[in-house]
């Protein structure tokens, strides 16, 4: 009876060894690959970061410029309200007569 129950013990043990063995092998690969993932993913944030900073400097160069074209316009425009009205053939500055 002993000798059964010892035999059927070892067995047991022996099978729930190599079961913890082939989870453990299988947690190791799964690291692996989550280490690979994540390096994969700290190079595309690194190109994203790279791209937006080179997208940036366009964008940001671009609006300089319409913000440049903006304050001559409204330069122009205030120089062509404020300008004085020119009156055209009298020297005087009265206005000219009917004939």
């Amino acid at each position: 009876m002993t000798s059964l129950a010892q035999f059927l013990l070892v067995i047991v043990i022996t099978t729930l060894t190599i079961l913890v063995s082939v989870v453990a092998v299988q947690v190791w690969q799964i690291l692996a690959e989550v280490r690979q993932a994540m390096k994969k993913l700290n190079r595309v944030l690194d190109n994203t970061q790279t791209i937006s900073e080179t997208t940036a400097k366009p964008i940001a160069a671009v609006n300089q410029f319409f913000s440049e074209v903006k304050e001559l316009v409204n330069q122009t425009e205030e120089g062509i309200i404020e300008e004085p009205k020119h009156h055209y053939f009298h020297r005087s500055g009265l206005p000219l007569r009917p004939s």
